[in-house]
């Protein structure tokens, strides 16, 4: 390709070299080895050496959209532009800003030259400033060197721009990529190596404006996630300075102590509460402590927390301040009981059968939990007592506190007033550190669940009957009483008028517990509930075992006529047996224990046995009532035969 210049008055060294480098292919001597590297770009790119005004033009959405994503940028550097186009105005310059993909994103200058840079090159804002459309310029070589650089005259690839010197520098966010360039332009004439420089000053103030605005935004992000973590947290939390005025109150802190925490700050921690805060030592003392508890008589009335306290020391080492980390402690025996599972599950409705004795014993269980009396549960082994413990809980206004039962029986002698009363540190050998509470104190605001009462030893039924009057308990080896809000249900299946009379059981704890009395009738005297429960029993182990059992009548008929010394609990158990003999899903009769296969094993409690066709009428009946009349599912509950429950309801003479 050969090009006119004749219009040129004079040539220099470099524009020759140039010459023909695009004439002859000829590599130049004397330029700069990066330049060299650009116009080989451009060569192999094809850019028209002649030309200088083929780059695109962004326009409408497209460039909206690109000045929207820079606009936070803009709004920072446009003032800099200004500040160097004032030094520069009027002398034939232009400042503009490209941004990381070299699109013209902002334009001063001098008027005449504006418009001669766009009639020469095409140049505004949205012309795409890039080696691969307008060849070797200040802006292409900071994109590619990633550095400042400045492009004078014949350094041009393109013959249009070598009439301009271009200066420009990067501009990197913090993290150190390139965002934009900041370029200045001017006749070849007019430019000298100091208009790069003071790009280059221009260039570290807005990077140093970048990390600042970066650092304020991530220390003001920062600062509020700990407002949100403060804030979000149950615990109180307070720090003093070490003149004991408040540095800082959370919310928690506020509702706790009373006290609007929002005015807190600035205020002497003796003005915000009504004691001798334990905070002042630590700051004396600089020893902290963690979850210690602390019971404080104020004028509102008794605190009782759990608190930690932390000193903060300065570099010198001596104290600066206190942070104060508590909660009450009705909130840490919340906390607890949820993590141990110290929660009623069970409701009026959990509780299966029909017969008029279990009713009875339901219509009872909801007067108690209308009332707020101690109610003393009265029955055989695996009736249910703490089922029935548990629904009068969750049927009562307490069901938002913790159950917590205790087995009387269970626990040993030696360690039985602890368990209930809780102890102090170092009471007695093995004492856990900082004390622990006790079951009265942990059931507060809900319901403690004596099961086995009747096991109680009699100086510890002195010490129950005490706290059931007073309603505070001691803890052990200590000195101070803690009031406890606790609705006491208690159980047996102990005679506790023998026991009176033996000696074994006080007289004046029986009429404190049995204000309210359940007897639950024993399985044998409610066999029409049988069937029922032998269906839900089978229903929940189907689930288990993702099959679906049913009862052989052989197998119904023998589940009826068995004593049942373990009532329900021992129902449930030979249930369960059967279902993992079973190599179907049919209980038969040789699944079932074998205590359960004796013939008349029901003579043992001959007095209470009723006869197999009044304990099968009864079994229909209760069935035909659970199903509502539907006899299908009445059939199944019996498993038998529909046609066979219908001859049998006809034989048995029972109205649907």
């Amino acid at each position: 390709m050969s090009i006119n210049v004749s219009i040129l008055k004079s040539k220099t060294d470099l524009f020759n070299e140039w010459e023909n480098y695009i004439n002859k292919d000829k590599n130049p001597q004397k330029i700069r080895r990066n330049i060299l590297e650009s116009w080989q770009r451009c060569k192999s790119l094809k850019v028209n050496p002649l030309g200088g005004k083929s780059c695109i033009i962004f326009s409408g959405e497209e460039l909206n959209r690109k000045l929207m994503e820079k606009e936070h940028l803009l709004n920072i550097i446009t003032p800099y532009m200004q500040n160097i186009y004032k030094f520069v105005e009027g002398s034939g310059f232009i400042v503009f800003l490209c941004d990381e993909e070299a699109t013209v994103l902002h334009v001063l200058g001098d008027y005449d030259v504006l418009e001669d840079f766009r009639a020469g090159s095409n140049f505004k804002v949205g012309a795409n400033w890039s080696e691969k459309y307008v060849g070797t310029t200040s802006v292409g070589m900071v994109l590619a060197e990633e550095e400042a650089i400045q492009i004078a005259g014949d350094e041009h690839y393109c013959l249009e721009h070598k009439k301009w010197t271009c200066s420009a520098v990067p501009i990197r966010d913090p993290y150190g990529n390139i965002i934009a360039v900041l370029s200045m332009t001017a006749g070849s004439e007019k430019v000298h190596c100091h208009t790069l420089g003071m790009l280059v000053a221009t260039e570290m103030a807005i990077e140093n404006q970048l990390r600042i605005l970066e650092a304020t935004e991530k220390h003001q992000v920062t600062t509020k996630y700990h407002q949100a973590v403060m804030e979000s947290v149950s615990e109180g939390i307070l720090a003093i300075d070490r003149e004991g005025l408040v540095t800082f109150m959370n919310e928690s802190a506020g509702r706790i102590l009373l006290y609007d925490y929002k005015e807190a700050a600035g205020k002497h921690i003796t003005e915000i509460v009504d004691f001798r805060p334990v905070i002042l030592d630590v700051l004396k003392s600089g020893e902290g402590y963690t979850d210690k508890e602390f019971i404080i008589n104020s004028k509102r009335g008794r605190m009782h927390f759990v608190k930690s306290a932390v000193p903060i020391r300065g570099k010198d080492g001596k104290i600066d301040g206190v942070v104060d980390i508590f909660r009450e402690i009705k909130q840490v025996k919340r906390l607890v009981n949820q993590m141990i599972g110290a929660n009623a599950r069970f409701t009026l409705r959990d509780i299966i059968g029909n017969s008029k004795e279990l009713v009875e014993a339901k219509r009872l269980a909801l007067t108690a939990a209308r009332s707020s009396s101690n109610v003393l549960i009265v029955g055989e082994s695996g009736t249910g007592k703490e089922l029935f413990a548990q629904a009068i809980h969750n049927a009562s206004g307490r069901m938002q506190g913790p159950f917590i039962a205790v087995n009387c029986g269970a626990i040993p002698r030696e360690l039985i007033e602890s368990e209930f009363f809780g102890y102090e540190e170092g009471a007695f050998t093995g004492a856990r550190q900082g004390g622990r509470p006790g079951k009265f104190e942990m059931a507060t605001g809900g319901t403690l669940f004596f099961d086995e009462i009747g096991e109680m030893p009699l100086d510890m039924q002195v010490k129950l009957l005490r706290v059931l009057q007073e309603k505070e308990v001691t803890r052990v080896g200590g000195n101070k009483t803690i009031p406890v809000d606790v609705r006491v249900i208690a159980a047996t299946n102990k005679d506790l008028n023998k026991g009176m009379k033996e000696g074994t059981f006080r007289k004046d704890l029986f009429w404190r517990l049995n204000v309210l009395t359940i007897p639950l009738p024993p399985l044998i005297q409610r066999t029409g509930d049988i069937p029922i429960l032998a269906a839900n029993f089978l229903e929940k182990f189907s689930k288990d075992h993702n099959v679906k059992y049913t009862l052989d009548p052989k197998t119904l008929e023998i589940l009826l006529s068995y004593s049942w010394p373990g009532n329900v609990r021992e129902l449930e158990n030979a249930l369960e047996r059967a279902v993992n003999f079973a190599d179907d899903n049919l209980i038969r009769p040789q699944h079932l224990p074998k205590n359960l296969l004796v013939k008349n094993r029901g003579l043992q409690r001959s007095s209470q046995v009723i006869s197999l066709e009044k304990a099968e009428k009864q079994a229909i009946i209760e069935a035909v009532k659970y199903s509502q009349g539907n006899l299908s599912l009445a059939a199944r509950i019996l498993g038998i035969a529909r046609n066979t429950l219908y001859s049998k309801i006809v034989k048995y003479e029972i109205e649907c």
